[in-house]
């Protein structure tokens, strides 16, 4: 009976299963309304979970720098392990306090300057259109009566923000959620690094849960691959972002452009973003000049094509080819497919999985073809 029992398991198991996968993924999709409800549930309730792992995953390099080098002759390594987090949170809150000081006393004056000298813009820009004889706009009308009228750019800037309170406050709900769940996020991010041996014991009691024995160091080991490329492309993200700030800083002083710190600040984080960050950087930037001085506009904008130009085909493949082993051709492709599946998370992590498709393939994929090709080979008959 028994035996019987176990046959008809084998022989009726796997349609069973793959029937009951059916009828659960037909009724998924007819309630696909409920269910991406439940998915967004899940997701806000883990979100800062995921932001606390994620900056413990960044913050994890720096930690080990200074666990290997300036405490490495402690014997006791956990008294060691937990000085090195200690000086990674001073130097991440120095170079935070850092930053804030030298732009936020330059983001007031900028305001500050602005405000005072808003209709003197407004009639820079209202010159430049006459003059490059731009189509005549209900904008430009409504700039030009604000501008004509006294009193009247206060007014229409109280009006905007009466009838658009209700935004405005779902805005700020909105943003002070956010920015709970980075301070939640953050503050998990720091009990993930201290106890880093348990949370990294727990996950491989997972996998070796969900792994087979012999597959176990196999998974460990393409892990490990992932990690160390993943690592290797924030690393180089982040040298590439700061160089770019610096050169576009650089730039702004020597032609003596306002907003100089702010806007390489700009320019900087959003170069994080491939393809995309670049555009948006420079856009900004030359809007924030365009309202000084249309000329600064025009320099900033040669200045930043010439800069990604240069940044996209020098800098980023011989940093990005030396640490990751990508070729362009194939960044390319996996921008422009991963944006298409996942969005802006899928141009920013395209890299990386590009780096990640080359891994699988030369280790897997690559020997199997190889070693089937042989075994092909030596199976064929001798030509006579």
């Amino acid at each position: 009976m028994k035996k019987q029992w176990q046959e008809m398991k084998s022989k009726w198991g796997p349609l069973v299963l793959g029937a009951c996968v059916v009828v659960l993924f037909f009724v998924a999709l007819s309630n696909i309304g409920v269910v991406w409800g439940v998915c967004k549930f899940i997701f806000r309730v883990l979100l800062p979970i995921i932001i606390g792992a994620g900056i413990a995953y960044i913050l994890n390099p720096f930690t080990k720098f200074y666990d290997r080098t300036i405490f490495k002759r402690l014997k006791k390594r956990k008294v060691a392990w937990g000085l090195s987090l200690v000086l990674t949170l001073i130097v991440l809150l120095a170079l935070i306090f850092l930053l804030l000081y030298s732009l936020i006393p330059q983001m007031v004056s900028s305001i500050g300057s602005f405000v005072e000298n808003i209709d003197e813009y407004l009639a820079s820009l209202m010159e430049l259109v006459d003059r490059w004889q731009l189509p005549s706009s209900d904008w430009i009308e409504s700039i030009k009566g604000m501008i004509s009228s006294e009193g009247g750019l206060i007014e229409k800037g109280l009006q905007l923000l009466i009838d658009n309170i209700g935004v405005i406050i779902s805005r700020s709900s909105t943003f002070t959620a956010g920015t709970v769940n980075w301070g939640i996020g953050f503050i998990l991010a720091i009990y993930f690094l201290a106890d880093k041996r348990r949370v990294t014991g727990f996950l491989k009691k997972l996998l070796e849960l969900f792994t087979k024995p012999e597959h176990y160091n196999n998974v460990l080991t393409v892990g490990h691959k992932f990690n160390t490329i993943f690592a290797k492309f924030i690393s180089v993200e982040l040298i590439d972002a700061l160089i770019v700030g610096v050169l576009n800083y650089i730039f702004m002083l020597i032609l003596g452009m306002p907003y100089a710190l702010v806007t390489s600040v700009v320019v900087g984080i959003a170069n994080l973003v491939p393809t995309f960050g670049p555009i948006v950087g420079g856009v900004v930037g030359a809007l924030i000049q365009l309202l000084a001085n249309p000329i600064n506009a025009l320099w900033f904008i040669i200045f930043t094509i010439a800069l990604q130009t240069f940044d996209g085909y020098w800098i980023k493949p011989r940093m990005f080819g030396e640490f990751l082993n990508v070729p362009g051709v194939l960044i390319l492709i996996s921008i422009v497919v991963f944006g298409r599946l996942i969005g802006i998370v899928g141009v920013f992590l395209a890299i990386p999985l590009a780096a990640i498709m080359i891994y699988l393939f030369n280790e897997f994929a690559l020997p199997r073809m190889e070693a089937r090709k042989e075994h092909k080979q030596k199976d064929a008959p001798p030509q006579s």
